[in-house]
């Protein structure tokens, strides 16, 4: 059996201006503070704000908007 394989349209890679990077990295740390330090929600939630830090201040620093976000399964 053949199966027929269409190319998918690709889209824009997303973009997070650093306002709102810094506006998620603070909403993340909110959660943070509601669980157990040592929980593996903390720690992935705490990767992730780290993750949105490192984009606002690296857009902050060029002016621009930064992006793509990735977040991988560790």
């Amino acid at each position: 059996m053949r199966v027929l394989q269409l190319p998918l349209p690709v889209a824009d890679a997303p973009a997070i201006d650093p306002i709102e990077a810094r506006w998620a990295a603070e909403a993340v740390a909110s959660l943070i503070r509601q669980l157990d330090a040592g929980s593996p929600v903390a720690l992935c939630l705490d990767q992730a704000r780290r993750e949105l830090t490192s984009l606002a201040e690296s857009g902050e620093a060029a002016g621009v908007v930064v992006g793509p976000l990735r977040i991988r399964a560790a």
